[in-house]
């Protein structure tokens, strides 16, 4: 089962997963390509690679912009170990999968939070199996970046900046902290692409982000500046979501 939906949906709306691959080898480089290029049809994914032949130039480019890093630990200089620990220095949630001739260095991986290892040459089947943990992880990171296409031309923001979304009639409203932005669209193919722990529906024409729920007084919910109403039949389940979702964060 695949835990995230990246399918492009009826108007253009996608979500992008980002992706450095560090590897000096062309052939294992070629297999990683093939591997993403044949997952990706398998379960819509929409992704882009970016490659680094060396540590030096990933760390100078690096400015968490990416979702997930696969890192060769056999590369000139600088390995991919001591690469993943100057990451973790500056971002300490990005996932981080190991690319390895030996599986010896599978342990010392985990001392840098590293998600898994895969042995190469790289075996599709495995990649696909462990992708699928590895995505699981990817969507437990909040600042996933939606990009949504308008009239005007293509929007991308953080998902940390979307306070909620309405829907009226046939238009999509992103509500962020600086703009809002039109679409057109159904609110249940924002659900599918949103994460559940994160977003909640408080009526039928609300999906509200719960990270910038500030206040719930009666039948309203706070956001910013912003008032929207709980309906009765919403009201158990955004609350149940909204208690998890506070008790996650605390714990």
């Amino acid at each position: 089962m695949l835990y995230l939906n990246y399918k492009k949906d009826s108007v253009g709306r996608y979500v992008m997963i980002k992706i450095a691959v560090l590897e000096d080898s062309e052939f294992d480089y070629a297999r990683i390509c093939k591997a993403w290029e044949r997952f990706s049809k398998e379960y819509y994914l929409s992704y882009e690679l970016t490659r680094f032949n060396d540590s030096a130039s990933l760390l100078e480019q690096f400015h968490s912009q990416f979702d997930l890093l696969f890192l060769d630990i056999e590369v000139p200089g600088k390995n991919g170990m001591e690469t993943a620990k100057d990451i973790r220095q500056k971002d300490h949630s990005v996932v981080i999968v190991f690319l390895t001739n030996f599986s010896k260095y599978a342990v010392t991986g985990y001392e840098v939070g590293a998600a898994d290892y895969m042995l190469k040459p790289l075996d599709y089947y495995s990649f696909a199996l462990k992708m699928h943990k590895v995505l699981h992880l990817v969507s437990q990171n909040n600042d996933r970046t939606l990009i949504i296409q308008t009239k005007g031309g293509m929007h991308r923001f953080s998902i940390n900046d979307l306070l909620y979304v309405e829907i009226n009639n046939h238009d999509l409203i992103y509500h962020l902290e600086t703009e809002n932005i039109m679409t057109r669209g159904s609110l249940s193919d924002v659900e599918h692409v949103l994460p559940t722990r994160l977003f909640s529906r408080c009526n039928n024409c609300y999906l509200v982000n719960l990270k910038h729920v500030t206040k719930i007084k009666d039948n309203t919910v706070f956001i910013g500046t912003d008032q929207l109403a709980i309906s009765r039949p919403k009201k158990k389940n955004f609350m149940n979501d909204l208690t998890n979702y506070i008790g996650g964060n605390l714990s």
